[in-house]
């Protein structure tokens, strides 16, 4: 079940085992409800900018569909003027940017760098260790691979109305128990759920690359959620093309990617923003939640 501020989606069909082709056809009628096209990011004009901050704010990511340019990274480094300032990654090149593709036999340590192999990457938010997470990712598609590489999204919303649901205690504790997370020299601390002016975000990271303290009295649901956000028929599914540019908001979803062969070639380009610029009255981060817990 996938819901929004707005309405649900039921996908039955999704699971691991489909093939791509499936995969996308249960998802694809919602995806095109998500896609702009813009050729070019650089000149996007008023009329494109409003469907853009529309889609953005109801549905909590778009994916912008631009011409190939001879720099396929204009496109991705022209929407700092929309969503702010560039969050620079230990990884990221000259202009920020992260370059996310299998490195093969490169010697790097694998278990520590999930989105430069071709393993499945766990549903998560961005930036969990550092003191201010992004407020925006960008993945630009550089190259989709033939089989799998799949994109997967969870609303954070869907999360929080389950635990309402079933857990209702266990999501109020959410608020005031925060975690400790770490990645090489980074360490921030904070809770799974916020709320700040009635609008509640949600930051979650659950795999080896970082390193967890959790409290007791939440490492129950902790896992509760780590087996929602993983369960397949809770995901939205699809695939980007080539100069696509998936934009979202990382304090109202959670991302992952599905596995594809070690032998295929998969290149995306990722950006992150900090969500601070000339247009910010007209970005609205996080979501409302249609009941509320008390977590006074």
């Amino acid at each position: 079940m996938l819901r929004n501020s707005n309405q649900i989606v039921k996908i039955d069909k999704l699971a691991s085992n489909l093939e791509d082709e499936e995969i996308t056809e249960a998802s694809k009628n919602y995806i095109d409800q998500l896609t702009l096209k813009i050729s070019k990011i650089e000149d996007i004009n008023e009329s494109e900018l409003q469907k853009l901050f529309a889609i953005f704010n109801k549905y909590k990511f778009v994916i912008l569909e631009t011409e190939a340019l001879p720099n396929i990274q204009d496109n991705l480094l022209a929407l700092k003027k929309i969503f702010g300032s560039i969050i620079r990654h230990k990884r990221s090149d000259e202009n920020g940017i992260v370059s996310v593709e299998n490195l093969g036999s490169f010697p790097i340590d694998k278990a520590q760098l999930l989105s430069a192999t071709n393993q499945m990457f766990s549903m998560h938010t961005d930036g969990t260790y550092e003191i201010e997470p992004p407020k925006v990712v960008a993945m630009q598609c550089v190259i989709p691979s033939n089989h799998g590489g799949c994109s997967q999204i969870v609303y954070a919303e869907s999360v929080y109305d389950y635990l309402m649901e079933n857990h209702p205690q266990e999501l109020q504790s959410l608020f005031s128990n925060p975690l400790n997370i770490t990645r090489g020299n980074q360490t921030a601390t904070r809770a799974i759920f916020a709320e700040i002016e009635g609008r509640i975000s949600m930051t979650f990271r659950a795999d080896p690359v970082v390193s967890i303290i959790i409290p007791p009295p939440i490492e129950k649901v902790f896992n509760v959620i780590k087996n929602y956000i993983n369960t397949s028929s809770n995901q939205l599914i699809f695939k980007l093309k080539a100069n696509q540019i998936l934009v979202l908001d990382n304090t109202s979803v959670l991302h992952g990617r599905t596995s594809f062969p070690d032998n295929e070639v998969r290149k995306v380009n990722r950006l992150c923003f900090d969500g601070i610029s000339e247009y910010s009255q007209n970005l609205k981060f996080g979501f409302i939640p249609k009941s509320k817990v008390s977590n006074s």
